[in-house]
């Protein structure tokens, strides 16, 4: 059993016979065209014994070849190095991502709407304005005062009457007038003092807007200080974890294309002993034609 093959560029009687699994002088004696097993030309088509007892062990050449080839290819082309992260790469990786979970977010005041009424009622208080009349304690006064007043006239009107036996006189009514007006003046003395005590309520009213606006911005600046720590401790673990990953990711990654050129190195080393084994074979399989070729 035999199959036709057409040389293509670079092809040798060695390759074909390796490919195949026969011998050279089998490719050659098939072949009456081939002058030279040195020389074969691309295009050319060659007849390949692939049957018959010399098949057999052909056959075993073949799988010999091909088990050898195999060997030799698994020994610089297989165990090339891949980078995988290591667990504790992994490890600082999950770290690195429950910590960005759990980033803070923006600040936002608890005492913002308090701050905003405070500052709502400080600038839209009223103008200080007093009216005597209406100030109940004016009103309190001048009811003592009138009812004072009164009894004073009517106590020194009935001095004077006394005074004259008895009888009803203008003095007498002079008199009580007069002590009358003297309460009155009274009353007027006391107006000042309750407008001043008037303004001074407004001034205290207003004074405890301010007081409570200071302590809620207090407290406000206190509770934002707390989120700035909050926010650094959470930077400085974030950046402690980032420092450690890149470090370890270096550290493998660095680890990893060493053992990778030390791969490509053995690589270049088995092709090229590989390649000396070939032609090492070659030059026997060549020898053993010439040889056989002078007994023959």
């Amino acid at each position: 059993m035999a199959i036709k093959y057409k040389v293509k560029w670079g092809d040798t009687l060695w390759d074909l016979s390796r490919k195949y699994g026969v011998t050279i002088d089998s490719i050659v004696k098939a072949n009456k065209q081939i002058k030279d097993p040195h020389w074969i030309y691309t295009g050319d088509t060659l007849i390949i014994p692939t049957g018959g007892s010399s098949g057999g062990s052909s056959s075993s050449s073949k799988k010999s070849s091909s088990s050898s080839s195999s060997s030799k290819t698994a020994s610089y082309e297989t165990g090339k190095p891949t980078y995988k992260p290591s667990s504790a790469l992994s490890e600082l990786q999950a770290q690195l991502e429950a910590l960005e979970a759990q980033r803070p977010g923006e600040y936002n005041s608890q005492y913002s709407s308090q701050i905003s009424q405070m500052v709502d009622q400080i600038l839209n208080q009223a103008e200080f304005s007093y009216d005597l009349g209406s100030d109940p304690l004016y009103r309190q006064y001048r009811d003592q005062y009138m009812q004072a007043g009164a009894v004073a006239m009517r106590d020194t009107m009935g001095q004077a009457a006394a005074l004259t036996g008895g009888y009803g006189s203008s003095y007498a009514s002079t008199a009580g007038s007069q002590a009358y007006s003297q309460y009155l003046s009274q009353l007027n003395q006391v107006a000042p003092d309750l407008y001043n005590a008037a303004y001074n309520r407004y001034q205290a009213e207003q004074d405890r807007y301010l007081s409570q606006m200071d302590m809620l911005l207090q407290m406000d600046d206190e509770a934002y200080e707390k989120y700035r720590d909050q926010v650094s401790d959470y930077q400085d673990q974030l950046d402690y974890y980032k420092d450690r990953y890149e470090q370890q990711q270096a550290q493998e990654y660095k680890e990893y294309l060493e053992k990778l050129e030390a791969w490509q190195k053995d690589r270049e080393y088995g092709y090229k002993k590989s390649q000396d084994q070939r032609e090492q074979e070659q030059w026997e399989e060549e020898m053993r034609l010439q040889w056989n070729k002078l007994w023959s």
